[in-house]
């Protein structure tokens, strides 16, 4: 099986991200900022190709929701889904994102100029306060998308903030 890891590929404008096995915390943290510093210079569509994911875990789809609520306004959706299995879109439906999102129905073949490339994410968190937050943040985004997520997360939202306030408190003794 292959490492489970995020590729990345940019054309003109537009980002593409194609998570290879399973997209979760371990392999998609460093996503934000990496658009974040894309998004600064002018990049204004991210593309998720869903055809090599074989699962995605809630700070993923954080992820997904922080790219569709982050990038500067421009007409339409910003954000597409492409080559999602059934289970992959209804999960996003579930979560509540198919609103936000642009789903691209059937397989999709991505540009021919599009060279996917590994990078290893400068921005991904280097401490356990760093990552706590980061996981707390993406989850604060789908809790944001509506009641039910905000009823789902709101428990795991609440103990990552404890337990970021433990740290804080016993880095200050």
């Amino acid at each position: 099986m292959d490492e489970e890891r995020t590729e990345i590929a940019v054309v003109g404008k537009t980002v593409y991200l194609k998570p290879i096995g399973m997209a979760t915390q371990q392999n998609c943290l460093g996503i934000p900022d990496f658009l974040e510093a894309l998004f600064r210079i002018g990049c204004r569509r991210v593309v998720f190709d869903l055809a090599r994911c074989t699962g995605m875990d809630s700070t993923f789809l954080g992820v997904v929701a922080d790219a569709a609520t982050s990038l500067p306004q421009v007409p339409g959706k910003t954000v597409l889904v492409l080559n999602a299995s059934e289970r992959s879109v209804g999960l996003l439906r579930r979560i509540g994102l198919l609103p936000l999102v642009a789903l691209h129905e059937g397989a999709a073949e991505p540009p021919e100029e599009l060279e996917f490339r590994q990078i290893d994410f400068v921005h991904f968190p280097t401490t356990e306060t760093e990552r706590i937050t980061r996981i707390k943040d993406l989850h604060k985004k789908l809790a944001e998308l509506n009641e039910k997520n905000r009823r789902t997360f709101g428990s795991f939202i609440t103990m990552l903030e404890e337990e970021l306030a433990q740290q804080e408190e016993a880095g200050s003794q």
